[in-house]
């Protein structure tokens, strides 16, 4: 069985699919709060961009793209050393066996033969307002904001550090519109992508 590696528009429903086929799979469940959990475990020490994290949007891990970049007086080394060491705990965690990944250029950081790289997408729109909506309790308009601004930080943080354009299919090995098929029918998808046998 291969690992999986997805890259997901926010409101999409990647996670929530990408752990459906982990729990169906029987395999561990990587997204971005567990791997920095992970990586501190390991030694990571992430004080510097969860201060950072206090003082602008966005996640921890977007952050060390800001800080790389306009944090010249923030010891530029260290912030890649950290990323780089985050990297590693994603290509450590990958050898262990079979798992599901969620974001974090886990595509392209795990991308060959043993890793299925996927990205999901959602055509209608009103689907995923109403997603969103529902998953982080705001009104439409602060969807519509939310999905706007988190896709944008995640394409920014892909182009930073994988060099290449995060919506772009050639970067992965399928593309699954969630607007049209069931989070069931993207399951089986990707369970079958990735050689699961029941």
């Amino acid at each position: 069985m291969k690992t999986l590696a997805i890259e997901r528009e926010f409101g999409s429903g990647g996670r929530e699919i990408g752990r459906r086929v982990a729990g169906k799979a029987g395999i561990p469940f990587y997204d971005g709060e567990l791997l920095i959990k992970e990586a501190e475990r390991r030694g990571v020490s992430l004080d510097l961009l969860k201060e950072y994290d206090e003082k602008k949007t966005g996640s921890i891990l977007y952050n060390i793209a800001l800080l790389a970049n306009y944090g010249q007086d923030m010891k530029q080394d260290r912030i890649y050393e950290m990323c780089e060491r985050l990297q590693d705990t994603i290509r450590d965690l990958a050898m262990q066996g079979p798992a599901v990944f969620i974001g974090r250029c886990s595509t392209e950081i795990l991308k060959g033969e043993k890793t299925v790289g996927a990205f999901l997408y959602c055509s209608d729109e009103k689907q995923r307002v109403a997603r969103v909506v529902r998953t982080e309790k705001v009104s439409e308009s602060e969807a519509r904001k939310l999905m706007e601004r988190r896709d944008r930080q995640r394409k920014d943080y892909f182009k930073f550090w994988a060099q290449k354009n995060w919506a772009d299919r050639k970067n992965y090995d399928l593309e699954l519109n969630t607007g049209t098929l069931s989070p069931e029918a993207c399951e089986a998808i990707l369970l079958q992508a990735i050689g699961y046998e029941k």
